[in-house]
């Protein structure tokens, strides 16, 4: 099925990822091989916002208004990767995390904000999962094992925690018991997927076909989560049941590294999507409201 009334908003952007709706109806972003956080205005018209070095891979606004921003360190930078905070008005950045526990950070990915302030991430290089606070005081390792741990989100209440594996090709979820809290399991790997002999339902909610690799993620009003799809791409539609359906671009549009979406407008109906391979950020209309972020301005 293809995506609808789809539009480019601008072009020649370095690997776009990231994308946040703003109010004003702008889209921040990182462009991972510029080493930048970009602003897109309405009409197309870019600025950067800040020059933060390394490969920023995923944002979010945090409880403060600041953008936080997963940096994957640069290529051939293996274990160089960090979370950075930057102000969005003066372009001025931190560095908040560069190891959880005595390990480094190797590739962190995604970011999601929960209800009270903290946020989870992944680390795509290092096969894990983290939650942490947004002011550098703590950072807890939730979940190991992964393989390539790409884009993360939360459900409607807040109770499920989503991420998207690249290479395998599956989405999982977590439950939660309270903000950062996770339900107890058996663990992360083939034993503990497995119950009664099935792959457990509970924790893997689609595993996909052929070459539909998997990228970053928003979750829409009615749970879906919703994945940029690599290769095979467009939009993977993953309903809370775990029946998936493929968005695809128009074929003028078409984009192999379709990266991710996030929800903007009055009305959350329009999805921002990052094409990667073509430098470019279009916009459709979405069949339904997204996921209000907690902390978007």
């Amino acid at each position: 099925m293809e995506l609808s009334n789809v539009r480019v908003v601008t072009e020649g952007l370095a690997f776009p990822e990231g994308p946040v709706a703003m109010s004003d109806g702008s889209v921040i972003l990182v462009e991972l091989a510029g080493a930048r956080v970009s602003r897109v205005a309405p009409n197309g018209a870019k600025s950067v916002v800040a020059e933060v070095g390394g490969g920023p891979n995923g944002a979010a606004i945090g409880p403060d208004g600041a953008l936080y921003v997963c940096n994957n360190g640069g290529l051939f930078q293996r274990g160089a990767g960090s979370i950075q905070r930057v102000d969005i008005d003066t372009g001025a950045f931190t560095t908040l995390y560069t190891e959880s526990g005595d390990k480094p950070l190797v590739a962190p990915n995604d970011l999601v904000f929960d209800e009270t302030g903290a946020f989870w991430f992944t680390d795509f290089g290092g096969g894990t999962i983290h939650y942490a606070q947004p002011d550098g005081s703590a950072i807890v390792t939730a979940i190991t094992g992964p393989q390539s741990p790409n884009g993360v989100g939360l459900s409607p209440d807040g109770r499920t925690l989503y991420w998207a594996q690249t290479h395998t090709r599956q989405v999982f979820r977590r439950r939660l018991s309270a903000p950062g809290e996770l339900v107890a399991s058996a663990g992360y790997g083939v034993g503990a997927l497995i119950r009664n002999g099935a792959m457990d339902p509970d924790m893997l909610m689609v595993g996909l076909p052929g070459a539909r690799e998997l990228d970053s993620l928003a979750v829409d009003s009615a749970g879906n989560v919703c994945v940029g799809t690599l290769i095979e791409s467009g939009i993977t539609v993953v309903s809370p049941s775990g029946e998936e359906q493929l968005l695809t671009l128009p074929a003028e549009l078409a984009d192999a590294i379709v990266t991710n979406i996030c929800f903007g407008g009055p009305d959350l109906r329009t999805a921002f999507i990052t094409c990667s391979q073509h430098g470019r950020l279009v916009a459709c209309d979405w069949p339904r409201p997204g996921l209000k972020l907690a902390f978007n301005r």
